[in-house]
């Protein structure tokens, strides 16, 4: 039995059924033994380039391309949009309303459609010279001086991001930008706007109207009003008459200004000046051109010898009687910052913003020396020395009251910042002794309320204090001590809601005045609207506003004529010009209501049809320009959305 059972699979069959089954386990892959952990907060996956149509499902799935945006990735787009608009937004952002849902999705988005232009580039096989890099980098004007791109401010300037780079990495991080946005932008910068466009827009904004108005006044109510008109306005806007919630608080204004800090002692104030008496005394200056020979950051050994040669035979050049050092310059650098001015970088002081070794070298020269070839991350430098400048000295007693000041801030720093330490941890072990916490650190305990959003004093109402206090946060932890709130530069606030009155309807007899009040409002709105009704009739029949306005008590404004966009508002001017064109010997009546309530009838007696030339040349041009970026971004846009249809997207809603 077994034997022939072994006969029968070990033949043609045999290797049929071991093909067919090594196909799945081919697709699957040994992965599928184990347990997969997905991390993606989105995946994005395209059809192959040669197959545009392949169905989504498998084993077909395996021929797309896949990309996913990690967790971190989110994160980071997220908090650089945070840190922009707490930036922008300065006491107005807030943080609360920033961490919504709705608001990561949006962030989220736009992840995606960088990730999908990413993705179609490459796609296409988009390629970014160096030269566009160097282009890109040599137009920011912060690596400019004097208009011109500066290779030692642009290192100066990357050094000192709050998260430094290198320029390598810099110039990665612009080829990746102008790669991702490569189709798109051709898509954008493709678009423009047709003659007829051009010329029916400029139409459009110089069209003129003849208009004749008049005012139709909002007269005061004092008409009784009703214990039924009361109770039926009260039923159907009663959410308008509510109590807003309160607070009552105590809390601490720890502002360093107004805190106590220890005394400094005059040793102290020594030890500084001592540390630092290289700064105070002898704080020399070169003026310095250089002729740079640049170098790849992977360049190979015999072409670091090979620059360092020409390097050489440069400075041996510039060091000849007669030599013209920026004539060599403007012939030889690399440095496309300073070499049309003959290598200039201007004044340098040895305060570290330069490579250390060129700093070095400069400083270790005497004005007219020019140095042998000195290396640094761009390449070999030949350094002249034009002129020197001594620092000017400091004595202790010139800079005593500049580091007794300094000394003194850092002290009640250091002061300030552990008494709020201490207090918060306090508060978080036992909220109740919170006042008496602070009064034994020597911080100011004051009380408020009960107070409404908005009242109290300068501390309370700043907008940070604000968002916190009445945040849902503190609705549910009353007797919780906050976290400390910056609203200054050592100047935070720590509260404590010792009660919350929440938001409560007001009855009707509390605000039987206010309702009093709020319907002859509408009575005299609802007049005013019928009057202008009225007017408007009697001119849709025939007669003209002039008379139509004496007749019935309404002010004639004078006769114009008006472009778009003008006065008095441009709601008013919007009605104007929604309005039909009139026909020969026609008005065509509207009405708007002004922000002071009063009601504008208004009659449209002519339009005259606008002409592109009265619009100056540089006016029509800007606007043509801005119109043609719109229709640009839109269709860059309708890019980006067609690639989502045909793209796969998936986001994990739970990980953002």
């Amino acid at each position: 039995m077994l034997q022939s059972l072994r006969e029968k699979t070990s033949g043609w069959i045999a290797s049929v059924i071991m093909g067919l089954l090594v196909i799945p386990f081919a697709f699957f892959g040994i992965e599928q033994y184990g347990t997969s952990s997905e991390t993606f907060v989105a995946r994005v996956e395209a059809p192959p380039t040669w197959w545009a149509g392949a169905p989504h499902v498998w084993p077909l799935t395996r021929l797309w391309d896949v990309e996913e945006i990690t967790t971190e990735q989110f994160r980071k787009a997220f908090d650089d949009l945070r840190q922009s608009e707490r930036q922008r937004l300065g006491d107005a952002f807030d943080s609360e309303q920033f961490e919504s849902a709705d608001n990561k999705r949006k962030v989220l988005d736009q992840v995606i459609d960088d990730r999908i232009m990413q993705m179609a580039s490459t796609r296409n096989g988009v390629q970014v010279s160096d030269a566009a890099v160097r282009d890109v980098v040599q137009s920011f004007p912060d690596f400019q001086v004097d208009g011109k791109f500066n290779m030692t401010r642009y290192q100066t300037v990357l050094s000192k991001l709050q998260n430094p780079m290198t320029p390598a990495q810099f110039e990665e991080s612009i080829r990746q930008d102008l790669r991702r946005n490569a189709m798109a932008g051709r898509i954008a910068s493709s678009d423009f706007v047709t003659p007829s466009e051009k010329t029916r827009l400029a139409n459009i904004m110089t069209e003129q109207r003849g208009v004749i108005a008049a005012i139709v006044p909002k007269l005061a109510d004092t008409a009784p009003v009703t214990d039924a008109e009361i109770a039926a306005w009260y039923k159907t806007h009663v959410k308008q008459y509510s109590a807003p919630p309160k607070v009552t608080l105590e809390y601490v204004d720890a502002d360093l200004a107004n805190f106590a800090a220890p005394a400094i002692k005059e040793g102290d104030v020594r030890a500084l000046y001592e540390s630092r008496k290289s700064k105070y005394v002898g704080n020399d200056q070169r003026l310095v051109s250089h002729i740079l020979i640049q170098l790849p950051a992977d360049a190979k050994a015999a072409a670091i010898s090979a620059a360092e040669a020409k390097a050489a035979q440069i400075a041996e050049q510039a060091r000849a009687p007669g030599a013209d050092f920026a004539a060599l310059a403007k012939a030889n650098s690399d440095d496309v910052g300073s070499k049309a001015a003959g290598g200039d970088l201007g004044w340098i002081s040895r305060d570290g913003s330069n490579d250390a070794a060129f700093e070095a070298a400069a400083f270790a020269m005497q004005a007219g020396q020019v140095s042998a070839p000195v290396r640094t991350q761009y390449g070999w430098h030949v350094i002249e020395v034009r002129d020197v400048k001594a620092g000017t000295a400091k004595t202790y007693e010139d800079v005593k009251p500049e580091l007794e000041a300094e000394l003194k801030k850092q002290s009640g720093e250091r002061a300030l910042s552990s008494a709020l330490g201490e207090l918060t941890d306090e508060a978080y072990k036992n909220p109740a002794n919170f006042a008496a916490t602070a009064k034994r650190l020597g911080l100011n305990v004051q009380t408020a309320g009960p107070i409404a959003m908005g009242q109290g004093d300068a501390v309370i109402t700043n907008p940070a204090v604000q968002r916190v206090l009445f945040s849902k946060n503190v609705a549910e932890s009353i007797g919780a001590v906050s976290d400390p709130i910056k609203i200054g530069d050592n100047h935070n606030v720590l509260f404590r809601v010792l009660s919350r009155t929440p938001e409560r309807q007001l009855p009707l007899t509390e605000v039987r005045d206010a309702i009093i009040a709020d319907v002859r409002a509408d009575r005299a709105n609802k007049a005013a609207l019928a009057k202008a009704d009225k007017i408007l009739a009697a001119i849709k029949a025939g007669q003209s506003l002039e008379a139509v306005a004496a007749a019935n008590g309404a002010q004639l404004q004078n006769k114009g004529e008006i472009v778009r966009g003008e006065i008095p508002t441009p709601e008013v001017n919007r009605a104007m010009f929604a309005v039909p064109r009139p026909a020969a010997g026609k008005q065509s009546p509207g009405k708007a209501t002004l922000p002071d309530g009063n009601v504008l009838v208004f009659a449209v007696t002519e339009a005259k049809p606008g002409d592109a030339e009265r619009v100056p040349a540089e006016v029509r041009a800007q606007i043509m320009k801005q119109l043609g970026d719109a229709y640009g971004v839109s269709s860059a846009m309708n890019y980006v959305n067609a690639l989502k249809k045909q793209f796969k997207i998936k986001v994990a809603e739970d990980r953002m």
